[in-house]
């Protein structure tokens, strides 16, 4: 198959998905009431249950693997291994090499991908229908039959501890995170589903595999197909792909859930923030509790409705606190953890607390109103089936709830139910779960301004940087001598020069790069359009076009969206703590922000020495940023003739000084509005090439309409225009 058509079907898949789910809306609006799809279902004789969906509309195929084994599962020795197993099972099998596998998923146009949750891991495929025999041996082998090589493992470790690091300094993640910990404690459900900086050294090749041959074992799996497909085929081909797959999973005995204590509040100290990040948790029923539903009703009067909902209403229309405040209610399959979040200024955050706190105790202390159960139990109702229209929700959400022990017949039940939650029902949960006398509360702000106010609430523990730097931060910077910094600077200063002068670079309030990007997909090279619009403070637009799809990343400050459109119809979802971490790191790698970032005066500048590049000799420049910003230090290595940049390199390793897990190379520069700009730049990750860049036009300072950083909205995100 050539590329071109390799790449013609990897274009025709999404848009064939995003049609069907497009359809999901106006299908729902006219359908009867809610009845949970029920699939053929049958049991192999090694255990393996597999549950077909046909739905004829699409020629495409989804498959879902779902195994027992998640973070719950993890050996406490051994925190990451969940994730580990699931991310490894791309490095190759005991028949097909990491490289053979990503070009035969290729080759078919297809995907597949895995992932590790707290509860269980799952493995997802996707095909054109004509191809499900080949692709299900594709996800067969690589679930029965990894190798995980030693050198796998080996890259694995420092491209997670570059990905934690940037998450340690995301202050929303860092709360989040934190919150999970306070309010579980010991319990499996407290740990982060990556694992962490320090136990990432500990993480070998024994532990995962051990992981994976205890958990990842058919009796205790699902197996769930939807699609253009015939059921009987399905059950033959699965028989045949999956029926010598054997063993039993481990059935480990987990601790109990924690009971709730008092209160605890905890400050992640960041100094200077202007703004807190303010997180309350409440421990929670799990999937099966009869209380769920009723619970599920609090939390959207609580603050699940958006901007009709109570704390809303509470804190940004009556208050001025702070413009998002919401709560969500996670279900797991042991219990649940609702979270109150919002964000304010630093001198406002105990009295939100404090507003917070007397909600929760109002919803415990009377019923609500009458019509705020039924806009719930309305929008509920209205908009559950939603979770079911593609076929890969469907098969996913289906897995994850027959995993639950969760009926058809009872989750329509649960549905039909919810017209009939009452007011004194919302009450009574609200009495036992929401009680703010049992509240955990997380704020990422300045520890000087908060602890005084907030030890009213209850006894206060500080988290300060070091403390947080000892356990996540990369090794310390090699000393240095003020003859090398005296000298870093002034190679940096030769630099700004030579890119066009620190008042030129000062003066770019807004950039936008249009470009070629060049990029290796599943083993074959995929040419995409790149736009990539810069506009000061922190917006920043990223978008790539391939054929009929489109995709994006948005950053607005400390709000942001990734988005795909194919064939006009779109695709929004908001950025999580990791994508607003990478996105503002992205803000700053290009040449303008690169240099004035070095240049201020509060970074050290180090010179690391002379190195060559091709035939070019070359100096190095390590940037030490303040605490509080390690993500931002960097190797800066500039031409020594003409004093230009050559190259970045940033995400230091979190085992070895001195070493760096990624990198961007620039060359052909040229001069645009004074600005001396580089028009070629490759792209490197732990010395695997990631993309090439070949810049076609940049200008500056054009306008950009505040308008292109905005959540797209319409059918269509909007174009760029200055």
């Amino acid at each position: 198959m050539t590329t071109l058509s390799c790449t013609m079907r990897r274009a025709l898949l999404p848009a064939l998905l995003t049609l069907f789910a497009a359809a999901g809306p106006a299908l729902a609006a006219s359908a009867p009431p809610f009845r949970m799809p029920v699939p053929a279902l049958r049991t192999l004789p090694n255990g393996l249950r597999v549950a077909v969906f046909v739905d004829r509309r699409v020629p495409l195929v989804e498959i879902h693997l779902l195994v027992p084994g998640g973070v719950a599962q993890e050996p406490a020795a051994s925190p990451g291994a969940a994730s580990a197993a699931a991310q490894l099972l791309r490095a190759g099998t005991s028949s097909r090499t990491a490289d053979e596998l990503a070009s035969e998923v290729s080759r078919l146009g297809g995907s597949l991908s895995a992932l590790a949750g707290r509860d269980y891991s799952s493995v997802d495929g996707m095909f054109l229908s004509t191809d499900l025999e080949e692709g299900l041996e594709l996800l067969a082998d690589e679930v029965v039959n990894p190798i995980f090589p030693p050198e796998e493992i080996e890259r694995y470790r420092p491209l997670t501890a570059s990905m934690l690091a940037q998450f340690a300094q995301d202050p929303t993640s860092q709360a989040e995170e934190s919150l999970w910990g306070l309010v579980f404690g010991s319990h499996p459900y407290g740990r982060p589903v990556w694992g962490t900086i320090e136990s990432l050294p500990g993480l070998d090749r024994e532990g995962v595999q051990t992981f994976h041959r205890d958990y990842y074992r058919p009796d205790r799996a699902i197996l769930v197909i939807a699609g253009d497909v015939d059921p009987e085929k399905v059950f033959a081909l699965a028989t045949d792909r999956c029926g010598n797959w054997a063993g039993h999973a481990a059935r480990p005995e987990g601790p109990a859930v924690p009971v709730p204590g008092p209160v605890r509040v905890r400050v992640l100290d960041r100094p200077g923030q202007a703004q807190s990040v303010i997180r309350i948790g409440l421990l929670a029923p799990g999937r099966q509790s009869p209380d769920a539903p009723a619970l599920q009703i609090a939390n959207y009067i609580l603050g699940g409705g958006g901007f009709s909902s109570r704390l809303a209403e509470l804190l940004r229309v009556k208050g001025g606190l702070s413009y998002d405040a919401r709560s969500s209610y996670t279900i797991l399959r042991d219990a649940g953890l609702v979270t109150l979040a919002t964000v304010g200024r630093n001198d406002s955050v105990a009295i939100i607390v404090r507003h917070m706190r007397d909600e929760l105790a109002r919803m415990a202390s009377e019923p609500p109103d009458p019509a705020e159960v039924a806009a719930a139990c309305h929008s509920f109702q209205a908009g559950y089936p939603l979770q079911f229209q593609s076929p890969g929700a469907l098969i996913s959400q289906w897995a994850a709830l027959d995993f639950h022990g969760v009926t058809p017949d009872s989750l329509d039940r649960y549905v039909q139910g919810l017209a009939a939650i009452s007011p004194q029902q919302v009450q009574d949960v609200a009495r036992r779960w929401l009680d703010p006398a049992h509240m955990e509360v997380v704020v990422a702000g300045p520890a000087d301004v908060l602890e005084q106010p907030l030890s009213e609430l209850g006894p206060v523990e500080i988290v300060r940087p070091g403390a947080a730097a000892e356990r996540m931060a990369a090794p310390e910077p090699s000393p240095s001598t003020p003859e090398q910094q005296a000298r870093g600077r002034e190679l940096v200063e030769q630099a700004v020069v030579a890119h066009g002068g620190l008042e030129r670079l000062r003066r770019v309030k807004d950039s936008t790069v249009n470009a070629e990007m060049m990029m290796p997909l599943n083993g074959v090279d995929v040419t995409l359009r790149l736009e990539l619009v810069r506009q000061e403070p922190m917006r920043m637009r990223y978008t790539t076009r391939l054929s009929t799809a489109e995709n994006g990343q948005i950053l607005d400050g400390d709000h942001g969206w990734l988005y795909g459109i194919v064939f006009d119809s779109l695709r929004v979802t908001e950025a999580d703590s990791v994508n607003m971490a990478a996105m503002k790191l992205a803000f700053k790698s290009d040449v303008v922000h690169l240099l004035l970032g070095a240049i201020d005066s509060s970074a050290s500048l180090v010179w690391r020495g002379h190195s060559t590049s091709g035939e070019r000799e070359t100096d190095q420049v390590e940037v030490i940023p303040l605490p509080g910003h390690e993500n931002e230090r960097r190797l800066l290595t500039l031409d020594s003739e003409t004093h230009r940049l050559v190259a970045d390199d940033f995400g230091p390793s979190m085992t070895k000084a001195g070493v760096w897990n990624a990198r961007g190379q620039f060359r052909d520069y040229r001069t645009v509005q004074g600005v001396v700009w580089p028009f070629y730049e490759d792209r490197t990750v732990a010395g695997v090439h990631t993309m090439t860049i070949l810049v076609r036009s940049v200008a500056f300072n054009t306008g950009v309409s505040p308008k292109v950083f905005a959540k797209p909205q319409a059918q269509k995100a909007p174009a760029v225009h200055h």
